[in-house]
């Protein structure tokens, strides 16, 4: 004996009914089955509309055909596939006015009675499962249909009933001939002893379908839908998420009742209490196995699954008086059980202060009213300070019999949320250590649960990129990325660029962008952008962990650096403007990416791809403390001071400089000496110096007005001017056995950048070419300095540089086989 349940997902359409129809077919050889059938898809909620409409003595019309349009369309197509449909047909109009009678009559009333409310709900359950009993006879099965008084009820509640199983067993029996492949009930209602309708609770369906298997003694519960079965998540939100082959009726109900809407929770109590397995399985894909539900499933998962409840309330009652008094808690429920409000989750601080509850949204209002007038006196008297709602919460659950082998779960779990850059306002667990929940803002709870999935189902770092800047650094950081994609995914690394954009227009990929053809979708499907719409790809696409990297040199948008932090995004900088900013706005940033649980990485801020920043932060935390600092940290200095030591015009130096690509556009960015000057001032901040910008000696290479209004292509042949300056200058040098270079160097406290005569024995010598290099002496490297030698300007160096920012900012998901602790 088999049962089996078809919910509305399955019987949506006509194509829904034959699929239905197919699978009870396939087991009818096989077995003996009893067939439940949900209302066609979107009835149920039509009727709940119309309802409401007529109550409130409007016009119920609109929902009213709605709901015999959709059912006319299955009696149409069916017709259309050879079947008689002449019977059907009249059932739809006896149902029809049936519903025009009822629904009148509750217009005319002003309300609705429950046993009016359970006739009409019922009969779309009505419909579907006689149109089934039709389909299948003309399918050449032996079925029959029959009222679910079958199903007796066990209590007297219209709206929300629980069958009495034991007194449904001989019933069942009975209408079971011996002959009979299918006996097809609809399901979400029983019919009392008196012939009145009780309904059995929202989703009823699969109560009755467990129901029925219960008290026959099925050898399984099928539950048929337009999914393959349980999830680790919800593959909506979760789009790696993958099937479950097994179970637990534990597991199942904590799922269940905390959002998976794959089985009523309320079904898998008769299926629990008679150990009888249920299978949830796929209507349109029927030879997938879909997932077992079974008493004891195999623990070959520490965790089972993710569950998301979404919009609810947290209802908080606090004060001094709650302490030491007995029954408060009780008196809460008893509160919201007079009002028929379910209480989804009940925590209180250990200290007795407070007591937080989670009921829908919807219901929110009620219950503070209902809370507010039970402890009316206690508010009175100050004995309860406040009874607050947070609305618009989502409730992440946790799921897994194997957590309570393993020590950590909790942990991880919190830190994966808290990687999402989201905040845990309720936390949960329940004796049995089988599921833990948490409550989250709404807008929260995506990001937080694709986290936690990443962090207990994944093997693979996620990474993924808003490029802001696709210029040269940028450009060469993409080719970068797709060169060594195949690289990073050997390596368990998923590195997806979501978002691209140039000073005009923004590119959003909802997977990942083509990195053969970013250029050409920039200009065709690139849109205009604010910063607004930057920060709000984060909740567009449920980006966990996303890193925003800034290769432009826009000190506006490095600004906006703490923002981008406190909004849930790493930062990773090309642009060096932010950290030579106000102090304040230096200590900004780090506070609040310390806050928000995100990285703010800037390593090629001074040194290209030279690790600079990284050495120092090592060297500190080890104890270690910066005496000196002498270094060249311009790669287009370093260009021009070699070619001027080879005997080269300054002017041809800064021209052939020019060529090599090594200055900037106008050279007299890089003559200032102001790029070195920043690249200073954020090394004496990493070392602990509380320095502006304005506190740098600067020595320019060229006079600060010098060639003033002319364009840049002009400025070699003004630079003939100074061409005899330099050469005596750099002729003098020689002589002394030394060389002329740019330095950058901190001295007790003190900052300069300038043009120095350099010994050619010193190791700031050898630098040019393009090379940068920094020597540092500390307490531990002296007398002989720690030398940082190599090539620090050109576009694949520093996007290298940016790439390995990129590459840290990747959050892990956890190896149980290492890591995990087993009790």
């Amino acid at each position: 004996m088999l049962v089996q349940k078809f919910g509305g997902t399955s019987v949506a359409d006509v194509a829904g009914f034959e699929a239905s129809a197919a699978v009870v077919q396939r087991f009818a050889g096989e077995h003996r089955l009893v067939v439940v059938l949900s209302a066609v898809r979107g009835v149920t909620d039509l009727l709940v509309e119309a309802i409401a409409r007529a109550a409130d003595g409007g016009d119920f019309a609109q929902p009213l055909e709605h709901v015999i349009q959709l059912e006319q369309a299955v009696v149409d197509g069916l017709g259309e596939g050879g079947m008689d449909t002449a019977a059907a047909a009249e059932d739809l109009q006896e149902h029809r006015a049936r519903l025009q009678a009822r629904l009148e009559g509750v217009r005319l009333l002003g309300s609705c009675p429950d046993a009016s409310r359970a006739e009409i709900l019922a009969s779309g359950e009505r419909f579907s499962s006689r149109t089934m009993w039709r389909l299948l006879a003309h399918r050449g099965l032996r079925a029959a249909w029959h009222e679910p008084d079958v199903l007796p009820p066990a209590n007297d509640d219209l709206l929300d009933s629980l069958v009495d199983i034991e007194a449904a067993a001989p019933r069942l029996e009975a209408a079971l001939d011996a002959d009979l492949q299918v006996l097809v009930l609809p399901g979400f209602y029983c019919l009392n002893d008196s012939g009145g309708v009780q309904l059995l609770g929202r989703n009823g369906s699969d109560y009755s379908a467990a129901a029925a298997a219960a008290a026959l003694g099925a050898e399984c519960c099928q539950i048929w839908k337009d999914v393959d079965g349980f999830f680790t998540a919800d593959p909506r939100i979760v789009r790696n998420a993958r099937c479950l082959e097994e179970v637990s009726y534990e597991e199942a109900m904590e799922l269940s009742y905390f959002g998976a809407k794959v089985i009523s929770a309320k079904a898998l109590a008769p299926l629990a209490a008679a150990g009888i397995p249920c299978e949830v399985r796929n209507t349109y894909q029927p030879d997938r196995p879909g997932t077992r539900v079974l008493p004891e499933a195999r623990q070959d998962h520490i965790v089972r699954g993710l569950s998301l409840l979404d919009h609810v309330a947290s209802i908080t009652l606090q004060g001094s008086g709650m302490r030491g008094r007995v029954g408060i808690a009780r008196r809460v429920m008893d509160a919201l059980a007079r009002e028929s409000i379910s209480i989804l989750l009940i925590v209180q601080s250990s200290s007795e202060y407070s007591i937080t509850l989670c009921v829908r949204t919807h219901e929110a209002s009620r219950a503070q009213r209902a809370l507010e007038q039970e402890f009316h006196f206690e508010r009175l008297h100050e004995l309860i300070s406040d009874i607050s709602v947070q609305r618009e919460r989502a409730v992440i659950s946790l799921v897994g019999a194997g957590m309570k082998h393993y020590r950590g779960i909790a942990a991880r779990f919190l830190t994966a949320i808290s990687s999402a850059g989201v905040n845990v306002e309720v936390i949960a667990q329940g004796s049995t250590e089988c599921a833990i929940a948490v409550v989250v803002r709404h807008e929260d709870a995506r990001p937080a649960t694709r986290a936690c999935h990443t962090a207990f189902f994944s093997h693979t770092a996620h990474i993924d990129v808003l490029l802001l800047g696709c210029g040269n650094v940028g450009a060469a950081l993409l080719e970068q990325i797709r060169r060594q994609s195949a690289d990073l995914q050997g390596s368990h690394m998923q590195l997806n660029v979501r978002a691209i954009a140039n000073s005009r227009r923004l590119l959003v990929a909802g997977d990942a962008i083509d990195l053969e053809s970013w250029r050409e979708d920039l200009e065709a499907k690139g849109t205009a952008y604010r910063l607004e719409d930057v920060i709000a790809v984060r909740e567009q696409l449920g980006l966990p962990n996303p890193t925003i990297v800034d290769c432009t040199t826009d000190a506006g948008l490095a600004g906006q650096y703490a923002r981008f932090l406190a909004a849930g995004f790493n930062v990773v900088a090309a642009n060096k403007k932010a950290n030579t900013a106000s102090m304040a706005y230096y200590r900004e940033m780090r506070d609040t990416a310390g806050r928000a649980f995100r990285k703010f990485l800037y390593e090629t801020n001074v040194g290209a791809g030279l690790p600079v920043i990284d050495t120092l932060h090592a060297l500190i935390r080890s104890g270690d403390r910066l005496a000196t600092f002498e270094g060249v940290l311009s790669g287009s200095l370093s260009m021009i001071f070699g070619l001027l030591e080879d005997g080269l015009a300054f002017s041809e130096a800064v021209t052939r400089a020019m060529e090599l690509g090594f200055t900037e556009p106008d050279p007299r960015d890089d003559l200032s000496g102001m790029d070195v000057a920043r690249k200073l001032l954020i090394i004496a901040r990493e070392v602990g110096l509380e320095l502006e910008l304005d506190d740098i000696e600067v020595e320019p290479v060229i006079p600060p007005d010098f060639a003033a209004g002319q364009p840049a292509a002009d400025l070699p042949a003004a630079l003939r001017a100074l061409d005899e300056a330099f050469a005596d200058r750099a002729g003098a040098a020689d002589r002394e056995g030394r060389v002329l270079r740019y330095v950058g160097r901190i001295d007790d406290g003190r900052c300069r950048v300038s043009v120095e005569s350099v010994p050619r024995d010193r190791p700031l010598a050898a630098i040019r070419d393009g090379e940068n290099a920094l020597v540092l002496h500390t307490r531990y490297y002296q007398p002989i300095p720690l030398v940082l030698r190599g090539y620090g300007a050109g576009a694949e160096v520093t996007a290298a540089g940016v790439f390995a920012d990129v590459l840290r900012t990747a959050w892990r998901p956890l190896d149980w086989a290492s890591e995990a602790e087993q009790d």
